[in-house]
């Protein structure tokens, strides 16, 4: 009884192929499924498949490792570029914009330096004020003011004003 090595024609790359596909296809469901689990699971059988190949020779097993690095790159583009572009990549990622903020420039407040108004909360120091029947959003030079104050503007910046108690 002699021991040898199979010759490469009586190697059957079946189970092979169906290791390294199913551990392709694992690693792609990850990227949509985010779980380590699949991930891992997917490189690990992708690998026995890659070693299993290895029996029918180097260049089999060098096929199998460079259609594993083009598959995955491929996997990690599509996921990386095309996914967001379509509507299920949308709902899957968490994608915010500002557009349409509600935040007024600082130059649409310049109007209201120096007018005064009325303390529409307790500035403590921020809060609401009332100028021209404007409610704006106010920070206090002078600490804490009651609500109802006579206040007057001193500055405007991104999103509200700066206000003093009017004398």
């Amino acid at each position: 009884m002699m021991l040898s090595a199979a010759s490469p024609a009586e190697v059957s790359l079946v189970l092979p192929i169906g290791l390294l596909v199913s551990g392709l296809v694992l690693i792609g469901v990850e990227f949509f499924l985010p779980t380590v689990v699949l991930g891992f699971l997917g490189a690990v059988i992708s690998f026995a498949g890659i070693t299993l190949s290895a029996a029918a020779g180097a260049t089999t097993c060098a096929v199998f490792s460079a259609v594993f690095l083009v598959v995955l790159t491929l996997e990690f583009f599509a996921f990386r570029r095309l996914l967001p572009q379509t509507a299920i990549g949308r709902s899957m990622i968490n994608v915010s914009s500002n557009e349409g903020a509600a935040v007024p420039a600082a130059a649409g407040f310049a109007v209201y330096v120096g007018k005064t108004g009325k303390a529409v909360t307790v500035l403590a120091p921020s809060g609401t004020v009332e100028i021209d029947d404007t409610r704006i959003e106010a920070f206090s030079l002078d600490g804490f003011v009651e609500r109802g104050a006579a206040v007057i503007v001193t500055e405007a910046g991104s999103g509200r004003v700066t206000v003093r108690r009017s004398r």
